[in-house]
């Protein structure tokens, strides 16, 4: 495991305040995760296919909606798959005081 240096002139205050950071940047990710798989799940229930399954195999010819919600749907997946990997990220750290 990489061990991160932080110096400053008031270390107890500063590893509250990154201790703190970290709790509410995890918080903040989960919600907007959360947010992010309610979204997918409305495109696949209306469309009653997987965001995988999209993602792979289909086209904007395939959504009834065409262009636009091909483009929103996309996003949303690609969104999701990079708050999933910021918030394992932050999982993965662990705030070890001296």
């Amino acid at each position: 495991m990489t061990e991160i240096i932080l110096k400053t002139n008031n270390p107890d205050h500063a590893s509250l305040v990154v201790k703190e950071a970290l709790e509410l940047e995890k918080m903040r990710v989960r919600h907007s995760l959360e947010l992010t798989k309610n979204r997918l799940k409305r495109f696949e229930k209306k469309y009653n296919v997987s965001s995988n399954t999209f993602i792979n195999q289909w086209s904007a010819e395939d959504l009834k909606g065409g262009d636009m919600e091909y483009v929103e749907w996309a996003g949303e997946y690609r969104f999701a798959l990079n708050l999933s990997e910021r918030f394992d990220t932050l999982k993965s750290i662990k705030h070890v005081t001296p």
